[in-house]
C-alpha cells in the first residue's frame, strides 16, 4: 500500500469508535475474572459452538490462542472437552455445571447489558448500522482478494 501523508478523518472517526466498542468488551472480559479469548470463548460455548476450530473462525483468533484460552477454561473447570460418540478423537467443549454458574452469574448479566446499549438505538439506527457495516466489511474483504496497486516512484 502505497503511504498517503494526508488523513482520511471519516476512516480514522470510524478506528476510532472500533477501538472504542474494543475496549468495551476488554472491560466486559475483565469483569469476569477472564482474557478476552477466555470470554469469548465460554461465550461461544455458550452458544453452541463446540469446537476449537468453531470459535477460531467465528472470532478471527489463532488456534493457539484459543487452544491456550481452553486450556485455562479446563483449568478453572469452566468448561471439559468431551468426545463425540461417533468420532472419539474429535471433542466438543461443554460447560461444567460450575461454567453453567459462572455464565449464569457473571456473563449473562453483561449481555444483559450489551442488549439494553443495542435498545437504546431506535429500530432503524440498528438496520442501518447493519447494514453499513455489512457493506463495509464486504467491501474491504473484496479489496483483500484483490492485488494491491504498485506505489508510484519516489520523487528525488
Amino acid at each position: 500500500m502505497c503511504d498517503s501523508r494526508e488523513k482520511n478523518t471519516g476512516l480514522d472517526a470510524l478506528n476510532e469508535a472500533f477501538m472504542e466498542l474494543d475496549r468495551a468488551y476488554v472491560q466486559l472480559a475483565r469483569a469476569c475474572g477472564l482474557s478476552e479469548a477466555e470470554f469469548w470463548c465460554l461465550v461461544a460455548v455458550r452458544h453452541g459452538a463446540e469446537t476449537q476450530r468453531e470459535i477460531c473462525e467465528q472470532f478471527s483468533l489463532s488456534p493457539q490462542t484459543v487452544n491456550s484460552a481452553f486450556k485455562l477454561l479446563i483449568r478453572k473447570e469452566l468448561i471439559r472437552l468431551e468426545p463425540y460418540a461417533h468420532n472419539q478423537r474429535s471433542k466438543r467443549a461443554v460447560l461444567t455445571e460450575r461454567g453453567r454458574a459462572f455464565v449464569s452469574e457473571r456473563v449473562a448479566p453483561l449481555e444483559a447489558l450489551e442488549a439494553e446499549a443495542w435498545d437504546s438505538l431506535s429500530r432503524e439506527e440498528q438496520a442501518v448500522l447493519i447494514r453499513l457495516l455489512r457493506r463495509f466489511s464486504s467491501s474491504m474483504a473484496e479489496r483483500l482478494t484483490v492485488p494491491p496497486k504498485p506505489c508510484p516512484p519516489e520523487e528525488p
